[in-house]
């Protein structure tokens, strides 16, 4: 056996030793390189499935959490909307109530003020009518005080008459004063 291990190994080659070298390693390494590589193959093979396997679920979550966010931005507009609605409303109803207001008291600034107008005219009314009155009782004290100056004059009467006389007169005229 050695022999035939000997010949073969002496006999004159016709390839290179590159060649030689590349068979020796085929005949001794070459399952287990084969085995590496089938062994590659499979892990390069889990990687993509791996890899494309986080892709999917990377880009489902993505999109999951993409739908999320418009849905909670939509939300947020709606409510913000609503909000704003809210707002604007209330602003109107206290536009409306502030005019409003402003005619009310419009109306009763003019109201009052024609009021005290009327209460003026009524006064100066009442007050020109008690003077007439006034000025007429005068008159009519003085024409019956010069009556009775006149009477007594032509008369002589005595001074317990006049005393009386005088004393009627001062009560009639605090009658007519009250």
């Amino acid at each position: 056996m050695s022999d035939k291990k000997s010949t073969t190994l002496s006999k004159p080659s016709s390839s290179s030793p590159t060649e030689e070298l590349s068979q020796l390693r085929q005949i001794v390494f070459g399952e287990a390189q084969r085995s590496l590589e089938a062994q590659l193959a499979q892990l390069q093979s889990a990687l993509d499935q791996g890899l494309s396997a986080l892709h999917s679920e990377f880009s489902d979550k993505l999109q999951k959490m993409h739908t999320e966010m418009d849905q909670s931005l939509s939300e947020l507009e709606d409510r913000i909307q609503y909000v704003d609605k809210q707002h604007d409303d209330k602003a109107e109803s206290l536009h409306k109530q502030l005019d409003s207001l402003a005619s009310e008291h419009e109306m009763f600034a003019a109201t009052t003020e024609k009021q005290i107008q009327q209460l003026n005219s009524a006064l100066d009314e009442e007050a020109q009518s008690l003077a007439s009155r006034f000025d007429k009782q005068v008159a009519l004290l003085k024409q019956h005080l010069e009556q009775v100056s006149a009477d007594l004059s032509s008369s002589k009467t005595d001074r317990k008459t006049l005393a009386k006389l005088l004393a009627t007169m001062a009560t009639n005229l605090e009658d007519d004063q009250q």
